[in-house]
């Protein structure tokens, strides 16, 4: 699947074709990274909602667009070897990652980054799905492993540093059933900028 939904300026990108005017790359280039010191970064909190009775699977991170040699700060959720789950109508701790120029949800250019700059036993080959997967939770009583019936997918989504979010804010992303799109979900972003302008 190669869709990807892009919230800088409400541009909805089918395929590789991203129509965003240079004003959106101006300010995702230039915007600072938040850090307290010259070359320094900052972070960004994010939280996950996951309002629908599916549980996900999912690779969520922070990486430079203009770097192809990044090493995106990332984290997963619901893989074999995951740490983290988000199941159905459940919410994830407020998670922290380093502030970076595209905020990505299993969007082809993070999932890249991550294959190509880090070590294989980096990342959980499971999770590394085209963005954000729905499966029905499991019976209960059986194994608790995302190994059920794949519901529907979201498509992949990026929002742009400077653009869509301020390094230091909060993201707080909704995973909703989508009654009347094309696709059965969604992907709900809303920012909490933080008290500080820098």
């Amino acid at each position: 699947m190669s869709n990807l939904v892009r919230i800088s300026s409400r541009v909805v990108a089918v395929g590789w074709m991203v129509f965003q005017g240079s004003g959106c790359d101006l300010a995702n280039q230039t915007a600072s990274l938040g850090g307290n010191s010259a070359g320094g970064r900052g972070s960004i909190r994010v939280a996950f909602i996951n309002n629908t009775s599916f549980r996900t699977l999912f690779t969520t991170g922070m990486y430079d667009s203009n770097d192809q040699d990044t090493q995106p700060d990332f984290m997963q959720f619901g893989g074999e070897n995951s740490e983290l789950t988000l199941n159905e109508n459940e919410s994830s701790d407020v998670l922290e990652l380093g502030c970076a120029r595209v905020f990505a949800m299993g969007s082809p250019n993070l999932l890249r980054a991550i294959r190509d700059n880090l070590p294989q036993d980096a990342s959980d080959p499971s999770a590394l799905v085209s963005g954000v997967q729905f499966f029905e939770p499991p019976a209960e009583g059986t194994d608790e492993s995302v190994s059920g019936v794949l519901s529907g997918v979201a498509l992949p989504f990026e929002a742009l540093l400077g653009v869509d979010f301020p390094c230091n804010a909060l993201l707080i992303i909704r995973f909703e059933t989508d009654d009347v799109g094309t696709n059965p979900f969604r992907i709900d972003f809303e920012l909490v900028p933080s008290e500080s302008d820098r």
